[in-house]
């Protein structure tokens, strides 16, 4: 009993390899090998992270008229049979394999892939008849296939937030945030959009994806909002934000450098950006007629590094953390600036902050 796969056969460090296209409904036959109760040394594989594959399953369902998946990598432990469509010598590397049944195929990369496909098809089975690209490898033993996951990963480079952003058409917060960062005046030219991190000599002020976590933390308790109106609310909110930061507005007409403001103040740094978006979110709440107005108090903040109020709210040591921690405290900050009731979470910060500060806040 065999497998039979139309394939494309190439070669690699002298050895065969064969491209094929297999119906997404065989994936979980195929691979059907767990090796997560194995020891490290032993396997091929790392042990698969199940918290990974609903996302990705959830992803493959959902956009079903437009995903993307890329090939799974897999190694045969079995005799492998080529046979060319044709004698010609211009056609001789495409044809078909023929994959005895009988044989332990091992996966190199992709085992979230295979997974979430598997779950997937209980949701959606009509994707069965589509198919994924996988490339076969001949197996050659533990070694081998150690080292083709080691190699295949080597250089892999996971994205950088902000660039999974400005590419991402399907979220609608991803699309506010690239507009604001383009149309916004406050924003506009001071966006870093390809990296999540700015260098010292950097002229930008601000990260997209620092953008995007903060307008995400001020439209979150309405994201069932149209897209139209969670637009609108974004752009008022970051505008008036803009208008009462006035070391912002330094930087945007030329009088401080990006630079200078970064190293000197707490408000060029991503944490306080998400900061504004949570403490937002809960102005809108709390006066959602006249949370414009409320805002003004921003003017009284004093956003300077030195000021020792931040230590240990925002800075550790003189330096900026962007703890989870430190969000809260930062909200939390704001919020009373705003006069905002703070949440459990905020006051249980502030008592542990005043009780290892010796009762000071």
């Amino acid at each position: 009993m065999y497998y039979t796969f139309p394939t494309i056969r190439g070669i690699q460090a002298r050895r065969e390899y064969y491209i094929t296209m297999c119906p997404l409904k065989l994936i979980p036959r195929i691979f059907l090998f767990n090796e997560e109760d194995i020891e490290p040394d032993v396997r091929s594989q790392r042990v698969l992270n199940k918290s990974r594959v609903p996302e990705i399953a959830e992803y493959l369902v959902n956009n079903s008229e437009d995903y993307v998946f890329s090939a799974i990598t897999a190694s045969i432990d079995g005799l492998v049979d080529f046979v060319p469509f044709s004698d010609n010598p211009q056609n001789y590397n495409i044809g078909y394999i023929k994959v005895p049944m009988s044989s332990r195929i091992v996966i190199n990369d992709g085992q979230h892939r295979r997974a979430a496909i598997d779950a997937a098809l209980k949701k959606k089975p009509e994707i069965g008849d589509e198919t994924i690209s996988v490339v076969f490898f001949i197996d050659e033993g533990l070694k081998r296939s150690q080292q083709m996951f080691a190699d295949l990963n080597r250089y892999a480079i996971r994205p950088s937030g902000s660039i999974n952003i400005l590419y991402d058409h399907r979220d609608p917060v991803a699309e506010i945030s690239r507009v604001l960062s383009t149309e916004l005046f406050l924003f506009k030219g001071l966006t870093e959009v390809e990296r999540s991190t700015i260098s010292n000599r950097s002229t930008k002020l601000f990260t997209l994806s620092g953008l995007y976590r903060a307008t995400n933390e001020l439209i979150n308790s309405c994201i069932d909002k149209p897209y139209e109106e969670l637009k609108v609310l974004s752009f008022e909110y970051w505008t008036e934000v803009g208008k009462h930061i006035k070391e912002w507005n330094s930087v945007k007409e030329g009088i401080v450098k990006a630079s200078e403001l970064r190293r000197d103040y707490i408000n060029a740094h991503a944490i306080t950006l998400v900061a504004l978006g949570k403490a937002g979110c809960s102005l809108i709440k709390e006066f959602p007629l006249s949370w414009k107005e409320e805002l003004v108090r921003l003017n009284s903040v004093d956003w300077h590094r030195g000021n020792k109020y931040w230590e240990g709210r925002v800075t550790v040591g003189g330096k900026i953390s962007f703890s989870r921690n430190n969000l809260v405290l930062l909200t939390s900050s704001l919020k009373k600036v705003l006069r905002i009731p703070l949440t459990i979470e905020e006051q249980e910060a502030e008592n542990s902050l005043a009780s290892s500060n010796g009762g000071i806040r």
